[in-house]
């Protein structure tokens, strides 16, 4: 009996305990909503990557923060919820780097948009050097806190692995550089995104993902450019026959939170956030890996025309994509990042 006593009074004590860091924790952040958009629908890995992040933070801060996630588009475009962001009519959103660097001090971030900066023989090996581009004291430090001082826009991380962009199209299939010329392919709405496509000769039509499948459908467009699990997701393959596997560029998303708001928070919520976006970050790109690699099969199966090219020559054809934004970079910024990514 007397051991039954005293494993209870533990067992009491325990859940006291627990009871009183719970509201320790509840005390120490106070209750705020953060309000998080972005264009993934159910079953695109960052769509899951969000979900993780705000389940973290809600775990961490015992149920005082919470995170209300916008997906699919429900606040517009991404260049309509970044410009949210910036304004604060939202806290925080997902988005691809050439959505940021429109902005003062975030021209730097453009180069991640260009043509095959990243050299790998796997998808995971590009990820992996990505990340770690991206988190490196160069975009943490030298651009972000500068960026995010000047432009309203913070990035709590860069290191979130989107996919190699691949080319579809319904016309034709393409095997080399000059078969893109004079197509119309939907890029995303920002200057840096269209530069692959432009250098190829097409004719570059900017367009909100939403709209995409219709403008596939209709033939508004003859083409457009993304990872496998968009292509998938998206049902591209019912719109487009052709997926040519261009690799032109290893994309990242980044996660964006206004900096008047990011300001008023406690330094140990600032650290919490941006450990959570991290983390939530590292799952979600394992995961983004294994879910192009299965949906390349996936497009396979549904019929899709699949075919290699030699990537050499697509990657001369743009060499020079760059050189026009050089003003938006920085004198000597492309050169810079790009030797960087050499070394990881």
């Amino acid at each position: 009996m007397r051991t039954r006593s005293v494993g209870l009074a533990v067992l009491t004590l325990v859940a006291a305990v627990g009871l009183l860091v719970g509201h320790a924790a509840a005390a120490t952040f106070p209750k705020t909503n953060i309000r998080f958009a972005h264009t993934g629908v159910a079953g695109i890995p960052f769509h899951e990557g969000v979900e993780r992040f705000a389940q973290l933070v809600k775990e961490r801060t015992g149920g005082a923060v919470t995170v209300q996630i916008f997906p699919a588009s429900q606040l517009g475009s991404e260049k309509d919820f970044v410009e949210q962001v910036k304004t604060g009519v939202i806290e925080m959103a997902l988005t691809g780097p050439m959505n940021i660097a429109v902005y003062d001090g975030w021209g730097p971030a453009g180069v991640l948009a260009m043509p095959y900066i990243l050299q790998g023989k796997s998808e995971g090996e590009l990820a992996r050097k990505l990340v770690k581009l991206t988190r490196s004291p160069l975009f943490v430090t030298e651009i972000g806190e500068k960026a995010a001082k000047t432009s309203s826009i913070r990035c709590l991380d860069m290191g979130w692995w989107f996919g190699e962009r691949h080319l579809t199209t319904s016309k034709k299939a393409i095997a080399k550089p000059e078969d893109v010329k004079n197509l119309k392919v939907r890029t995303m709405d920002t200057p840096v995104a269209k530069s692959a496509m432009a250098a190829l000769g097409a004719s570059t039509v900017p367009m909100a993902v939403a709209e995409l499948y219709t403008a596939l459908q209709m033939g508004v467009v003859d083409g457009q450019e993304n990872p496998f699990n968009i292509i998938y997701n998206r049902k591209f393959f019912e719109v487009q026959k052709y997926l040519t596997l261009t690799g032109h560029m290893a994309m990242n998303l980044v996660i964006i939170i206004n900096e008047t708001f990011y300001q008023k928070l406690s330094p140990e919520l600032q650290q919490l956030l941006t450990k959570a976006a991290m983390e939530a970050g590292d799952f979600q790109s394992e995961l983004t890996i294994k879910v192009n690699t299965k949906n390349l099969q996936d497009l396979k199966d549904k019929g899709m025309v699949i075919a290699e090219v030699n990537r050499a020559d697509f990657a001369r054809a743009t060499k020079d994509a760059w050189k026009e934004f050089e003003p938006s970079f920085g004198k000597g910024m492309y050169e810079r990042i790009v030797q960087d990514a050499a070394k990881y």
